[in-house]
C-alpha cells in the first residue's frame, strides 16, 4: 500500500459511515489475568489501558461518537461503561450471550436499520487487536469504505504476513485488476469482465479468492512463499444493503428470524425476543457464514503493524525485551534467566537459572508454563470447570 505521504486518494466522499466494535467475546486466553467474568479485551496488558479502550480511542478518532456502537454481552455492559466515560446506553447494543460475529452483526443491522440509509457504510472491528502505524490503518479504512460504497462489495482488511503464523486466518487474493466473469456493474466491460478502479487498486484493493483458517506450519509457509496470501484481520466493511443481502442469501435463517423481531424494537418485549432467538443460534462467524461463500468479497492489502493479541506467547513476541530476552512486568527478579515472560502486580517473583517460561501471578492463581504452550490454556480452564474450582 502507498504510504500516507504519497496518499492522493479522494477521502472526501460524502457517504455516511458508522462503526461497530464487537466486544462481546468471553475468551479467557490471558488467564489468570482474564476470566469469563472479566475477559481479555478489558484487561490491561501492554499499557495502562485495555485493548477495548485502545480500540475505542482508535475508532473514535475516525468516527463521530454518535456513529459508533459497541456490541457487547450483557454481563460486560457495566465494565464497558466504566472504561469509556463517553459511552451512553444508546451507544451500546446488548447481546444476551455471545454467538460469534455473524449474530452480533445481524442484531446490529436490524437495530440500526431505521437510523441509517441503505448506502451507509458499516465498518466492523474486533476489540482485541493491537495496531500501530495509525495513519496507514486509517488509510486502509478509507480505501475499504470507498470500495464498499462504490462496488457494493464486502471488503476485508488484510495484513501482509511477516512469518508463517499458524493461529491466524489467511485470505488468498487475485493480483490482477481485471476480474473475469464477475458480473455487471458500472466498472464492467462489454465482455462482463470487472475492472477494479485504478485509485483503489493502487491503494491495495484486490479481489479475494479463498479464505483459509489457521493452517499448520507447512501450509502457512507455503502461503507465505506463494506471495498471494495475507492475514485476515477480522475487519469487515460493507454498505448496509449489501450486508442485509448477504445475510438473506447465506444466513437466511438468521435473516428471517431477525426481521421477525424487528417490530419489537423500542418495546419491553424486544430483549426477550432477542434472547429467544439467540437460544436457537449456533455460534457462527461472519467469515464462515458469509465471506467464504460470497462472490463480491475484496481485500485491502495493508502493511500497518497489526497483532491479534490472543495469548501470552503473542504478548511476549511483541513486547520490549531486556538483554537476556526477558519480558518482566511488575515485581520481578531474574538472575541467570532468559527468554521468559514474568508478570506480577504484587508478590515478588524470583527467577533463578531458568529459560523459556511464562509465569503470571494474580490474587487468585499463578500460571506457570513453558513458552510456546500458552495456547493450551483452554485445557487448564476446562479442568478447572470440571472440578468446579471457583476461579473460572
Amino acid at each position: 500500500m502507498k504510504s500516507q505521504e504519497d496518499n492522493n486518494l479522494d477521502r472526501s466522499s460524502n457517504y455516511k459511515k458508522t462503526a461497530l466494535i464487537l466486544a462481546g467475546a468471553s475468551d479467557s486466553k490471558f488467564w489468570p489475568r482474564s476470566t469469563k467474568k472479566y475477559p481479555e479485551q478489558f484487561i490491561c496488558l501492554l499499557e495502562d489501558t485495555s485493548l477495548f479502550q485502545k480500540t475505542f480511542k482508535l475508532i473514535n478518532s475516525k468516527f463521530d461518537l454518535e456513529n459508533i456502537r459497541i456490541v457487547i454481552n450483557d454481563m460486560y455492559k457495566d465494565i464497558a461503561l466504566e472504561q469509556i466515560n463517553e459511552l451512553k446506553d444508546e451507544f451500546i447494543i446488548i447481546e444476551p450471550f455471545p454467538r460469534h460475529t455473524a449474530p452480533a452483526i445481524g442484531l446490529s443491522l436490524i437495530i440500526l436499520d431505521e437510523k441509517y440509509s441503505d448506502d451507509t457504510v458499516f465498518c466492523i472491528f474486533p476489540s482485541d487487536q493491537y495496531v500501530k502505524n495509525i495513519e496507514e490503518f486509517y488509510l486502509s479504512i478509507d480505501v475499504a469504505c470507498q470500495a464498499a460504497y462504490l462496488l457494493n462489495g464486502l471488503i476485508t482488511i488484510g495484513i501482509e504476513p511477516t512469518r508463517p503464523e499458524t493461529h491466524y486466518g489467511y485470505i488468498q487474493y487475485n493480483e490482477n485488476n481485471v476480474i473475469k466473469n464477475y458480473g455487471s456493474n458500472q466498472y464492467s466491460q462489454a465482455d462482463n469482465n470487472f475492472i477494479i478502479p485504478e485509485e483503489l487498486f493502487k491503494y491495495g484493493l484486490r479481489k479475494s479468492i479463498n479464505f483459509a483458517e489457521k493452517p499448520d506450519k507447512i501450509t502457512a509457509q507455503r502461503f507465505i512463499e506463494s506471495g498471494d496470501f495475507i492475514w485476515n484481520s477480522g475487519i469487515l466493511v460493507a454498505r448496509k444493503d449489501v450486508l442485509f443481502n448477504a445475510f438473506e442469501k447465506f444466513l437466511n435463517y438468521h435473516y428471517e428470524q431477525f426481521r421477525s423481531i424487528q417490530k419489537f424494537i423500542g418495546t419491553k418485549e424486544f430483549n426477550e425476543e432477542v434472547t429467544r432467538l439467540y437460544k436457537t443460534f449456533n455460534k457462527i462467524s461472519v467469515d464462515y457464514g458469509i465471506l467464504e461463500s460470497a462472490e463480491n468479497v475484496f481485500v485491502v492489502k495493508s502493511t500497518f503493524s497489526w497483532t491479534d493479541l490472543n495469548d501470552w506467547d503473542e504478548l511476549y513476541r511483541i513486547s520490549l525485551k531486556d538483554a537476556l530476552d526477558n519480558v518482566l512486568m511488575g515485581n520481578i527478579i531474574a538472575i541467570d534467566s532468559k527468554n521468559s515472560l514474568a508478570i506480577s502486580d504484587d508478590k515478588l517473583i524470583a527467577m533463578l537459572g531458568i529459560d523459556d517460561i511464562v509465569v503470571v501471578n494474580t490474587d487468585n492463581a499463578i500460571l506457570l508454563c513453558k513458552r510456546g504452550e500458552t495456547r493450551r490454556i483452554d485445557e487448564i480452564l476446562e479442568f478447572i470447570k470440571k472440578k468446579n474450582i471457583p476461579l473460572y
